[in-house]
């Protein structure tokens, strides 16, 4: 029986704190740049048309999440995708400072929309970098969670506490230059240069595939309901969904991040479901003052555990797939376009129809999401089985955060003698790709030659008999 033990996130390899800094940055950048172009559309345009710029905005930056997996279609060489990320890094800040400086509706409207598209592509090549890091990790989660809880504060800090337009400014082109600096940092081939498929022989399993994308539309239209709500009440004034109130966010990410890494997963989906339920009620609060707070509250802690699951889950499942560049901000992408299809008439429609009717559908949309889970749920309970020697290698690697073709490598290393030289010929690849795989085995196992590396191996095996 295999022991499942959650690695302490203090044993972080140095690979990954730079991903988990990139990661937490990238996030920041992406919620000061939302919410910089709700307060200027409410400037420049009016109150009325916020939630209608906000949709675009959302349907932008799911662009921008899918253009990078088409970016690194077209672009197969080092040094282009190199350029990439910083044009987009470029992009980004130029088109954030004419958002916040311009006083013409044409500016702002392209600054706004070159702004989200560029950080969507940014978010999908660290979302993508984020996949292969922790690829097998058991505290991706906590590491996801506590650096998008540490963003939101951040994010609290910089406009509530010093809320001045140079830091805001300051602090999101800052935030920006850091992820596209760590992402040049990328280790080996995963972002840069790509000479082999990680996943060329990998079939996408359809049946998880169509499990998460369906949960996370649901999921994306309950926090539409009360997101365009919350937006328009706050675009005239009525209610302020950046201040006290935003650290519930916060809270539940970091909750949310903590249940991930239980049971190799399985409890973020019931948690997920079970918050999603509670949270249903949060619209019916909204008609008084005392009550706003409740329910902005509830819809916080629900959207930490909803935005775990959509990132966390998809980054599991990104590597197994054959697009992985794809599948990682996939779920991203999807709560983008599902909550732009219906913000812009929550406020006619809470007007017309009052909260009542909006619960209602809150409510069914949770049972929704809670009979998609109920496979996946359902299956927590089962206890695992022996593995054969092939489970265990895969575990193993796995556990060590290898790259489908660093296992074929490590499977060579461990069941012959053979040299390099013959594993490159058998594997069909050059020696120097070879050396350059055995070198990343090493450094993620932590043996220092061929010999360390058996007894990691049997070690590893002793540990989760």
């Amino acid at each position: 029986m295999i022991q499942q033990k959650n690695d302490p996130i203090w044993n972080l390899t140095r690979e990954q704190w730079f991903q988990a800094v990139c990661f937490s940055l990238c996030f920041l950048a992406f919620m000061l740049a939302e919410s910089a172009v709700n307060a200027r559309a409410a400037d420049l345009l009016g109150p009325g048309r916020v939630n209608a710029v906000y949709a675009l905005g959302l349907v932008c930056t799911g662009l921008g999440f899918l253009s990078f997996s088409l970016l690194r279609k077209l672009v197969g060489r080092e040094q282009g995708r190199k350029y990439a990320a910083f044009l987009a890094g470029a992009l980004c800040v130029a088109s954030a400072v004419l958002l916040l400086t311009t006083d013409q509706t044409a500016l702002f409207s392209l600054g706004a929309a070159l702004c989200l598209l560029s950080c969507g592509h940014i978010g999908g090549c660290v979302y993508y970098n984020h996949a292969m890091t922790f690829q097998g990790s058991r505290c991706a989660g906590r590491v996801t969670g506590i650096g998008m809880g540490l963003a939101v504060l951040l994010q609290f800090l910089i406009q509530s506490v010093i809320p001045l337009d140079v830091i805001f400014l300051i602090s999101m082109i800052g935030s920006i230059f850091l992820v596209v600096f760590l992402m040049s940092r990328a280790p080996r081939d995963w972002v840069l240069a790509d000479p082999l498929p990680y996943s060329a022989e990998n079939e996408t399993p359809r049946r998880t595939a169509l499990i998460l994308l369906s949960a996370v539309a649901l999921m994306s239209l309950v926090s539409g309901l009360i997101d365009g709500v919350i937006t328009a009440f706050d675009s005239v004034g009525t209610y302020d969904i950046y201040h006290g109130v935003r650290l519930f966010y916060a809270l539940g990410l970091i909750l949310a991040g903590w249940a991930a890494d239980l049971r190799r997963r399985r409890l973020l989906p019931l948690a997920t479901a079970c918050v999603i339920l509670l949270s249903s009620v949060s619209t019916a609060l909204l008609s008084s003052p005392a009550g706003y707070f409740a329910g902005v509250a509830l819809m916080y802690v629900y959207s930490g555990f909803y935005v775990i699951f959509l990132t966390v889950l998809f980054c599991d499942f990104a590597p197994r797939t054959s697009r992985p560049e794809l599948w990682a901000g996939l779920g991203r992408a999807v709560r983008s376009f599902a909550v732009a299809a219906v913000v812009p008439s929550m406020p006619w429609l809470y007007d017309a129809w009052g909260s009542t009717a909006l619960t209602v559908a809150s409510c069914l949309l949770s049972v929704a999401v809670l009979l998609v889970l109920l496979p996946w749920i359902s299956r927590g309970g089962q206890s695992e089985q022996s593995l054969s020697p092939e489970q265990a290698l895969e575990r193993f690697c796995q556990s060590c955060r290898l790259t489908p073709r660093e296992s074929q490598v490590l499977r060579k290393l461990l069941e012959s003698d053979d040299s390099l030289q013959l594993i490159a010929a058998d594997l069909s690849i050059s020696v120097r790709m070879v050396q350059r795989y055995v070198t990343a085995i090493y450094e993620k196992t932590g043996a220092k030659s061929r010999t360390g590396l058996h007894q990691r191996y049997t070690q590893h095996m002793l540990e989760n008999r």
